[in-house]
């Protein structure tokens, strides 16, 4: 899953594969249901290292990670090491934060290192539905209630917000982008049309940047196109694994 999110976003899609493959979804460090270990090991090359250790020491062997936005940023970081059969990115984050976002990111989350009380009063701004809806809304998603209950409560969660802000703020693509000739892993990126997080242009420019890459565009869709469209998420997924599987 991606920055503030959890393992929820993945339910009905999650579902939906199980009923073909064993499935796993875990929560990022700090995020969901999932405690730090510690505050200095939330960077993107320290979480694909603890979640491949975290593999290895409960002897589940991927052939394939799916991942959400940053996600899809560690599935190819952990491909380093992994033998895999391929990576599925939804929306995927590869590229830098962008206008305000470049500087006003990493300073508000850097002070939560700083200032204890900071993740718990954004917690409390999250007690405020409207603004809840209104964040997911800018994403250009369309979510049914029950799924907007779901980020409702993680953004009122203490820990959780400290999790996702500590993520934010050591957050660095710069050596993957440097060296993404280097993974040879078959991998399908899906960019929502209507994304408005991460702009679909992404998933095409990094495609070229990859030797067995493809991307696929989800028409209507917004970032969290996994929870608006599974089936047609899933659908994708089924063809690319059924394509690459015997390849591998």
């Amino acid at each position: 899953h991606g920055t503030g999110a959890s393992s929820h976003s993945w339910d009905v899609l999650f579902q939906l594969l199980c009923r073909k493959f064993l499935v796993t979804a875990i929560d990022l460090p700090g995020h969901g249901l999932m405690q730090i270990g510690t505050k200095q090991r939330n960077s993107l090359t320290h979480m694909a290292t603890d979640i491949t250790t975290l593999c290895n020491n409960l002897q589940i062997n991927p052939d394939y990670i799916i991942g959400h936005s940053a996600g899809a940023a560690i599935a190819l970081e952990m491909s380093k090491s992994l033998k895999l059969k391929g990576i599925i990115g939804i929306n995927s984050a590869l590229s830098k934060f962008g206008g305000i976002a470049s500087w006003a990111f990493p300073l508000l989350a850097k002070l939560v290192m700083l200032n204890p009380f900071i993740p718990a009063y954004l917690a409390g701004l999250g007690r405020n539905p409207v603004r809840v809806e209104r964040l997911i809304k800018e994403t250009g998603s369309k979510l049914s209630a029950t799924q907007l209950s779901h980020y409702k409560a993680l953004f009122q969660d203490r820990n959780h917000v400290e999790g996702a802000l500590l993520m934010m703020s050591q957050w660095n693509l710069d050596r993957l982008l440097m060296r993404l000739d280097d993974i040879k892993t078959p991998t399908l990126f899906l960019a929502a049309e209507r994304d408005g997080t991460v702009p679909t242009k992404v998933s095409y420019d990094i495609r070229e940047k990859i030797l067995n890459a493809e991307t696929i565009l989800l028409p209507g869709l917004g970032h969290l196109a996994h929870e608006e469209k599974p089936d047609l998420v899933h659908q994708e997924i089924i063809e690319f694994i059924s394509k690459t599987y015997s390849n591998s």
